[in-house]
């Protein structure tokens, strides 16, 4: 992910680029922040709202997390969304004690893919200038927004304590992530979307078992269900030297990687793998015979603990068929 600046006259907009795999919803939280604090040099305002209408339907929360908890139905976009109904989500703002809102569409040429509201606590806080800000500003995210709408987003259910709870939340949300997952990349960052909340993590790979002479796939590298996974031999050798780090056990946890002299596997989407740190890895299994493993990574050492070691121990007993599927069929189609 990087930043980068739009060039619309008089603002300045982080706009969100990344290379590669979609963006989490940890590194949208910090684009979030930084896009906040930008528009508040031209736009002063106490809570700037950000939804994205995903092409397949519905709308995300991009930020601020916090929003969450008000359950705030953003109106649809079909394809654009109608004025009257950004009047109402603005009237829902005042209600909620922010007496100046200015809710404006993210456009992409004939389609809304996003909005955005900007409220302050401050009486009588916007006029007409304030307007034509934020609707450049939404100019500016149009691009990025196009992107991040034409993949599919799963909600991330809130932190369940209770075990039951805990159970049920990650099962459901798991079994949504495979049933909207079109290849081995969406997989994993649904995946990802589906455990942000209860698993906080940084990064997540499937790493599957693979017929000699690579023996090791990753699942993410796959764009289409048919394709034959491959590991170049560097990345075969990172992994073979993870897997000799977490030894025998079912599920491992590594406190920091660099002082066990290992690194994170490198794919074809190598952001942030240099600062990833500390591991929290589940061997997936199908009739007792391993058939991969689920990796999640923070950038900060000792982050994971043990109560995160069951999530991980079930979120692998459910997707280890998939993944031994996915890697049938790129056997099959390598053959």
């Amino acid at each position: 992910m990087s930043l980068a600046p739009n060039q619309a006259p008089g603002v300045f907009v982080p706009v969100l680029a990344w290379p590669g795999r979609r963006p989490s919803y940890r590194e949208v939280a910090t684009w979030h922040e930084a896009l906040s604090a930008a528009v508040s040099t031209v736009l002063p305002h106490d809570l700037l709202a950000l939804w994205l209408h995903p092409s397949r339907g519905g709308s995300v929360l991009l930020g601020p997390a916090a929003l969450v908890a008000d359950q705030i139905v953003p109106p649809a976009a079909e394809p654009l969304i109608a004025q009257e109904e950004l009047f109402r989500l603005e009237d829902r703002f005042r209600v909620g004690g922010y007496p100046s809102v200015i809710a404006v569409p993210i456009r992409a040429e004939v389609q809304d893919v996003g909005l955005l509201v900007a409220a302050s606590l401050g009486e009588d806080a916007y006029g007409l200038h304030h307007s034509r800000t934020l609707h450049r500003v939404a100019a500016g995210l149009g691009s990025s927004c196009r992107r991040l709408a034409a993949y599919p987003w799963i909600v991330p259910p809130p932190e369940a304590e209770d075990p039951t709870a805990v159970v049920a939340s990650v099962t459901e949300t798991i079994l949504d992530a495979m049933d909207r997952a079109r290849d081995g990349t969406d997989m994993v960052q649904l995946l990802s979307d589906a455990l942000s909340n209860q698993l906080p993590h940084d990064r997540l790979e499937l790493v599957a078992v693979a017929p000699a002479p690579e023996c090791w796939a990753m699942v993410g590298e796959a764009r289409t269900p048919s394709r034959a996974l491959t590991v170049d031999p560097a990345g075969s050798d990172a992994i073979d030297a993870v897997v000799h780090a977490l030894g025998a056990r079912s599920v491992a946890r590594i406190d920091d990687m660099r002082a066990r002299g290992i690194g994170w596997p490198s794919s074809t989407d190598q952001r942030g793998s240099a600062r990833t740190t500390s591991m929290l890895a589940a061997r997936l299994e199908v009739g007792g015979e391993m058939v991969g493993w689920l990796w999640f990574g923070s950038e900060a050492p000792r982050w994971f603990a043990e109560g995160d070691e069951s999530v991980a121990r079930l979120a692998a007993r459910i997707i280890a068929p998939r993944v031994a599927a996915w890697a049938a069929r790129a056997e099959l189609a390598g053959a």
